[in-house]
């Protein structure tokens, strides 16, 4: 069993469709029960346009299928309760916690992906039963904030085979790792791509595909002006389901990307044959995969004794933009939004009160951050949802 992502020429109903997953088994035939899935659950839904989720699903239909046709077992091969026996699904799922030793976590996205298939097979006619029994389940944070906004808060459906998932902290780096980092990330593309990655939150692919005349010179800026916003578009990169958003870079860090854009990105270029427009570019004057970052981060992580990741970078952002948010909504903020419905001004400067009180904030926070056993993933929660609630935030310079 193989998956292929389609090319160009791949069409349904005279549309294109490139990258979407082709099941081909062991005698070089395409595997038409998936497609079909395929087609209905990925085209024919509007929240599946991601070409990520279309990659997801393909790998997990090829390793369930591809488990099925290694041990010559039918997928719609269902015995009834007593028979003695169980339904494939579940040998899969025991394969993959006890040979395989995959974790739960991940044995429970690819049967969450399985499981559509199989009630989909159902809603089509292909199955009378199914191999598993839905059960409702309550999320261990159904006490959240946010609790209120859900129809059947604290609640979901799983299924009798999903593993449970052991609540471990949020990985995130903290102070002392992320000063370590820099201070030996000696390739100058890396040390910009971590910057960027701790100063805006961008995932591995947006940060791939950041486009280089997003960079601009900060140095004619005024002093009182720590950070600049930056507009992500979807014609210019890579952005997860097409939604442009704004983000706020600091001054430091820009000034860094420019320096980096002017001075190293050049002599790269030269080495390759093509003309990127994006940022970053290997030694080899290319341009990075999706996921071209993971394997150098990883080997630096390696060589510092912790674990590295891209996503990381954006965990850390996200749970140490909590140190540097300033009067959340002190009020004159408030007075600002609610009486003019407009925002107050992003760039005003601190008084020396509220300097102090942000920097106590700040060491307070840092200090609980960098404690050896991580962070309290409540925490990385909480600073992500205040600072989607509130706009005068200030982000520190790392």
């Amino acid at each position: 069993m193989k998956v292929y992502p389609s090319e160009r020429s791949f069409e349904v109903g005279g549309q294109s469709y490139e990258g979407f997953p082709i099941l081909v088994d062991n005698f070089g035939v395409i595997v038409e029960l998936t497609l079909r899935f395929f087609v209905d659950e990925l085209l024919g839904r509007s929240g599946a346009r991601d070409l990520k989720t279309w990659d997801a699903y393909g790998r997990h239909l090829y390793d369930y299928f591809g488990y099925l046709e290694a041990k010559n077992l039918r997928w719609d091969s269902i015995p009834g309760l007593g028979s003695g026996d169980i339904p494939p699904l579940a040998h899969y799922v025991r394969w993959c916690d006890s040979t395989v030793g995959n974790k739960p976590s991940y044995i429970n996205d690819k049967l969450g992906t399985i499981v559509r298939f199989y009630l989909w097979a159902q809603r089509v006619g292909l199955v009378k039963s199914l191999p598993f029994q839905q059960t409702d389940s309550v999320s261990s944070n159904a006490m959240g904030m946010l609790n209120h906004n859900s129809a059947n808060p604290g609640r979901r459906k799983t299924t009798t085979l999903h593993m449970t998932e052991a609540d471990g902290p949020i990985k995130v780096l903290s102070r002392s790792q992320i000063e370590t980092v820099l201070r030996s990330t000696a390739n100058p593309t890396h040390r910009a791509v971590v910057h960027l990655g701790l100063n805006a939150g961008l995932r591995a692919e947006e940060l791939a595909t950041f486009p280089a005349h997003y960079v601009e010179d900060c140095s004619k800026l005024s002093s009182k002006i720590k950070s600049v916003p930056v507009y992500l578009k979807p014609d210019d990169m890579d952005i997860k389901n097409d939604r442009p958003r704004k983000v706020r870079v600091s001054v430091e860090c820009m000034n860094l990307l420019w320096q980096y854009r002017e001075g190293v990105r050049p002599a790269l270029q030269n080495t390759g044959s093509a003309c990127s427009s994006k940022l970053f570019i290997t030694r080899y004057g290319e341009e990075f995969a999706a996921d071209g970052f993971v394997a150098p981060l990883a080997r630096l992580g390696l060589r510092l004794g912790f674990h590295i990741h891209p996503h990381m970078l954006r965990h850390s952002f996200a749970t140490h933009t909590l140190a540097s948010l300033v009067l959340l909504c002190h009020k004159s903020s408030c007075a600002v939004y609610c009486r003019t419905g407009r925002e107050p001004p992003l760039h005003e400067p601190l008084s020396k009160q509220d300097a102090q009180r942000s920097n106590g904030i700040r060491n307070v926070t840092l200090s609980a951050l960098d404690c050896p056993g991580g962070c309290n993933p409540r925490e990385g929660q909480a600073a992500r949802i205040q600072g989607s609630f509130f706009y005068h935030v200030r982000l520190i310079a790392f």
